[in-house]
């Protein structure tokens, strides 16, 4: 699909420049993890979930992946909410109904118009994620909002597994052949980094609030433009994962088709009942 490997790292720059990394880089000091140690169980695993997905792209049937993507896209939406809440005026659902509206009508058009924004957005990210790299050790001071400060295996070995797994269905979900190394590995290196340095500094235990308060204080505007930023890349993978599951059920016989439905469906109704949307 990508013809040039500038293209192709930026697209996968852009895909997974998402709120995910960043909450599973907050797992790490929410189990008592120091930010070091956080580093050291998403470094290796970050390097270990790219190399596997690149070199032997994991493929799940659609009736795995879709409940997998609904959850994920419920999430995002819950995200959108929250930024629409803090950054723009009138109610949130009218927001979150312009932005499925935009993720469905961008799915329809057809990869083409996906990936030239994504590859567009790519340096804009890039040069956020520098900014906030290079000024979060300067401005936060690590390990001193803690809730239960110590070091234990088993919150080592969830955040590794979580960092694993999470490099791995990414590119399964995107399902647009073997992801690029670096394309994939920077964005998730540097946001789950960062999620743990704000998760170990700062009080509030929210990724998109902490995004927000670090960004103000390093350039005034450019919490919120980072939050405009992360929304767009949220839009384009709602899109691209979307398009990705439609022509996978697609091709599955009907019966198969019916029992996936029913299960988005089911699933679905379990996460509006459950999960709040902001």
């Amino acid at each position: 699909m990508h013809t040039q490997p500038r293209q192709s790292i930026a697209f996968w720059f852009a895909s997974n420049f998402l709120p995910g990394p960043l909450a599973i880089g907050f797992l790490g000091p929410l189990q008592g993890l120091g930010f070091w140690q956080s580093v050291l169980a998403i470094i290796p695993a970050i390097l270990l979930g790219s190399l596997v997905s690149r070199r032997q792209p994991f493929i799940p049937c659609a009736i795995l992946l879709l409940p997998l993507a609904l959850v994920l896209h419920t999430v995002h939406l819950q995200i959108l909410a929250r930024m629409a809440i803090h950054l723009l005026p009138g109610t949130p659902q009218h927001w979150l109904l312009l932005a499925v509206s935009l993720s469905a009508l961008l799915a329809f058009i057809g990869p083409p118009l996906l990936y030239r924004l994504l590859t567009l957005l790519a340096p804009l990210l890039a040069l956020v994620l520098v900014l906030l790299g290079f000024a979060a050790p300067l401005l936060l001071e690590a390990d001193t909002a803690q809730r239960q400060p110590g070091f234990a295996w088993s919150a080592f070995a969830s955040l590794a597994v979580a960092a694993t797994l999470w490099q791995i269905l990414l590119p399964a979900l995107v399902n647009q052949g073997p992801a690029h190394y670096l394309g994939l590995s920077l964005p998730a290196l540097g946001l789950m980094c960062l999620g743990a340095l704000m998760a170990s500094a700062i009080p509030a235990v929210d990724t998109v609030l902490s995004l927000r308060l670090l960004g103000e204080r390093i350039i005034p505007g450019l919490g919120s433009a980072t939050l405009a930023l992360l929304a767009l890349c949220m839009l384009g993978a709602m899109a691209v994962q979307g398009r990705a599951l439609v022509t996978a059920l697609a091709a599955r016989p009907r019966k198969t088709k019916a029992r996936v439905l029913l299960l988005a469906g089911f699933v679905m109704s379990l996460l509006l009942t459950w999960v709040p949307l902001y």
